[in-house]
Formats: C-alpha cells, structure tokens, sequence
C-alpha cells in the first residue's frame, strides 16, 4: 500500500472508537475519530479529509441518520461510507448515495476489516 489511507470512525461510544482505531492501525491505515457529528463534519472539511467513513447511525447528532449521509455526501462527494451498526433492521433505510457497505456490529471484527479492504481496494 504506497498511500496510508485515511479512515474516519464516528460512532458515539468511545471504546468502541478505542477498540476500531487499535485494529485498523494495525492494518497500516490512518484513522482519526469523531463522537459526534460536529467533529466528523470539522474533520470532513480539514485540508487532508479522509478515504473512508466509518459510520454508526446512532452517532449524537442535530440531524437524522439519512440527513447526515446527505450532507457528508454533498461535502465530499467521493468518500464511502460504511454504516456501522447494532440494528441490522435500519439497513433498507440507509442504503444512499456514498454508502458502500452496511453491516452490523459483531465481536469479531475481521469482517469488518474485509469490508474496509474491499471498498478501499474499489477506489
């Protein structure tokens, strides 16, 4: 991997946000987090935004899940979000524009860090 690839994680639980940035580091990958949407729109609009959106809906936030996808959509258009979460039922609802992948939270994180490598390895 020439480029380190910029991976943003928000998810609203610290060590979640702990947990991911540990495993993904370890796979050579950049990660920066946000526990709110304030902090992942700040970090969307810095000089080296990320490659890849680490996204769980129920992230703290002033918008509604698909507003938020819209918004980060329009920002940076480019970016793939993968949705990160404990409620597999939501999925139908969160499949947008920019959302390469959902999946739902598990203990075992490879898969995870499979779907991570496909969308990264699509670009």
């Amino acid at each position: 991997m020439d480029k380190k690839f910029r991976i943003l994680i928000a998810d609203r639980n610290r060590n979640v946000r702990n947990f991911l940035q540990r495993e993904l580091l370890s796979e050579g990958y950049q990660v920066l987090l946000a526990g709110e949407d304030r902090e992942l729109l700040q970090l969307l609009r810095g000089e080296n935004p990320p490659d890849l959106l680490i996204l769980d809906p129920d992230i703290p936030s002033s918008l509604t899940t698909p507003e938020l996808i819209r918004l980060v959509h329009v920002r940076q258009p480019n970016l793939s979000i993968v949705i990160h979460t404990c409620w597999s039922d939501d999925f139908e609802s969160l499949h947008m524009p920019g959302v390469a992948a959902c999946l739902e939270k598990e203990e075992d994180v490879g898969r995870l860090k499979k779907v991570v490598a496909n969308v990264i390895h699509k670009e």
